[in-house]
């Protein structure tokens, strides 16, 4: 069995407002509910999980894919999140969002979650969830570039799940 990522704020191919910019929940106009995640068919050997949650198409706009999420050292043990685990459960670590772009990398609003805001068009959003061989070597407020380096080598699986939210 490969592993599968699955989430109800995934909703015939669009991510549910309230996870987004049409949410009344945001913290300087940082959407802050995290979707609930769930997932499945982790290989032998996992040790624990990575996800990140992206947005590719905000290349066109501001010249720069845009980095929703990112959490690491999600214990094996674990079969999903819960709605609101970034704020709520601090089992794993979180790494800036690029909301730092805008409102500074020492904001703490830039260190979990930051839900979707695209302005010019619908934008797709793609979450992947990584089983991983190994812990990661990462602080809470890790960038996107120090991930990528410390899952090479210990990607066993990777499942991803797209969805568009609306501007």
């Amino acid at each position: 069995m490969s592993l599968k990522v699955f989430s109800e704020a995934f909703e015939n191919g669009r991510i549910l407002e309230k996870y987004g910019k049409m949410s009344a929940d945001s913290i300087q106009g940082v959407p802050q509910l995290s979707f609930p995640i769930s997932w499945e068919g982790a290989p032998e050997g996992t040790k624990s999980f990575a996800l990140v949650f992206i947005d590719y198409d905000n290349v066109i706009g501001e010249g720069i894919v845009w980095v929703h999420w990112l959490a690491a050292n999600i214990p094996a043990v674990a079969s999903g999140l819960r709605e609101d685990a970034a704020r709520t459960d601090k089992s794993f670590v979180q790494g800036k969002n690029t909301w730092a772009f805008q409102l500074g990398i020492d904001n703490p609003v830039c260190n979990m979650y930051g839900g979707p805001a695209p302005e010019d068009r619908p934008h797709e959003y793609e979450l992947h969830l990584y089983a991983l061989s190994d812990m990661l070597n990462l602080q809470n407020g890790y960038y996107y570039n120090e991930f990528l380096k410390e899952i090479r080598g210990k990607i066993l699986d990777v499942a991803v799940i797209r969805g568009v939210y609306s501007n």
